[in-house]
């Protein structure tokens, strides 16, 4: 992967009309979310689709309200959502083929700070994606961490 495809998904939304982009783009300016610290402790390999990832074996509180206050607004505004668990993960190589992964050294920490509307498109060279807009976190002045996101990616 290009360091600048580098990402961290929150909720894929796929295909979307110009009016459901619109919803997005509400949605997510409504959101209320802190800063986070997602740690990176282990690699994995899915054989099926080929993907090298690397991925945490905890989900930050403060990412798992995110993730919930997402899917809530997402469940809400009409879009459909995975349902299968959320599992926090940074694809690191597609169409890969492993007989075995080494292990991390040290952990991988990545500080959290913003949400992305991501537009995406699979080419032949590989996903190319388009932010089309950001919203930065803010830490909560009265101690309640409340959420929002990391990366909504449609494409």
């Amino acid at each position: 992967m290009r360091r600048e495809s580098l990402h961290l998904t929150l909720a894929f939304i796929g295909a979307v009309t110009p009016a459901q982009l619109e919803s997005l783009l509400i949605l997510a300016n409504d959101l209320q979310a802190e800063p986070f610290d997602l740690t990176l402790e282990h690699l994995g390999w899915w054989p099926r689709n080929g993907i090298v990832w690397a991925g945490s074996r905890a989900v930050p509180p403060r990412q798992l309200r995110l993730f919930d206050e997402m899917t809530r607004a997402l469940v809400a505004g009409g879009f459909s959502v995975d349902a299968r668990p959320y599992f926090p993960h940074i694809t690191l190589l597609r169409n890969g083929r492993c007989k075995g992964l080494p292990e991390l050294k040290e952990p991988i920490s990545w500080r959290v700070d913003a949400i992305t509307l991501v537009e995406s498109s699979l080419q032949a060279t590989g996903s190319n994606y388009r932010v089309l807009a950001c919203w930065p976190l803010h830490e909560s002045s009265s101690g309640a961490g409340y959420t929002n996101s990391v990366s909504v990616a449609g494409s």
